[in-house]
């Protein structure tokens, strides 16, 4: 007989936290998702922070794979930052869960919902940034950014839009046309790129390898990159590997 979950206990995140954020920028209340250090409340220590995307999604994922790099010394100990929404599900589904308009800063043939990427961007510009910079102990020059899918379609929007704004980026299978004219916009105008970016693609999709090639053609100043293969499972078999490999990438020598 199985036994019902109302008779237990739920498993709890180690070292975290849920904080709410209403957004004036977006219209709507975030729940924040914060992974601490261990030793958060015992030192005086400034951190570097990872702001994750899709929280609903990814944050217990990337507290396990942050808590394993930090054992293998691969990452400083830092802050995990993820707005969320408290739902998994779409509207339509009866859920609240809004990635679709957030992390879309255009329209794309893939939804039918109106693209709020360019106002979300401004919510991590001007209030949750700000928030976490006044209320946690942080590196207020070392953020890094990670995206998968159209999480990564929001970072590169941020890569050519407001590029120091994050120091790092980590970037999973997020690519788009409207990408390559950004680009060249992009590159029109800037000589020096003081970043570190990692983009990574599955083999069958050789776009995200191109526009990499693009970037580092450049020869931008102070711009460190690298582009990893990953495996071939399927979309949804490359969130863990790119985050892993990702920021062990943007933090290593």
């Amino acid at each position: 007989m199985t036994a019902s979950n109302d008779q237990y206990r739920q498993v709890s995140i180690a070292n975290s936290q849920l904080r709410q954020i209403q957004s004036s920028l977006v219209g709507q209340e975030y729940q924040v998702k914060i992974r601490l250090p261990e030793e958060y409340e015992n030192t005086a220590t400034l951190y570097p922070v990872l702001y994750l995307l899709d929280g609903d999604h990814a944050f217990a994922m990337a507290t396990d794979i942050v808590q394993y790099l930090i054992y293998g010394t691969h990452v400083p100990d830092l802050l995990i930052v993820s707005p969320a929404y408290d739902s998994k599900k779409f509207p339509h589904e009866g859920g609240k869960n809004m990635r679709n308009r957030d992390l879309k800063p255009f329209p794309t043939a893939q939804s039918d919902t109106a693209p709020g990427g360019v106002q979300y961007l401004e919510f991590f510009q001007q209030e949750l940034i700000p928030f976490i910079e006044t209320n946690y102990r942080v590196v207020s020059n070392d953020r890094t950014l990670w995206g998968y899918s159209s999480g990564g379609m929001f970072a590169l929007y941020a890569l050519f839009h407001k590029p120091t704004l994050f120091q790092r980026y980590i970037i999973v299978d997020g690519f788009d046309q409207e990408f390559t004219s950004m680009e060249e916009m992009f590159a029109a105008q800037h000589t020096d790129l003081p970043i570190r970016l990692f983009i990574s693609a599955p083999p069958s999709e050789t776009e995200s390898k191109a526009l990499f090639d693009r970037l580092r053609s450049r020869n931008y100043t102070n711009f460190r990159s690298e582009f990893a293969q990953l495996n071939d499972l399927g979309h949804f078999a490359l969130a863990a590997e790119g985050l892993t490999k990702g920021l062990v990438s943007v933090f290593g020598n």
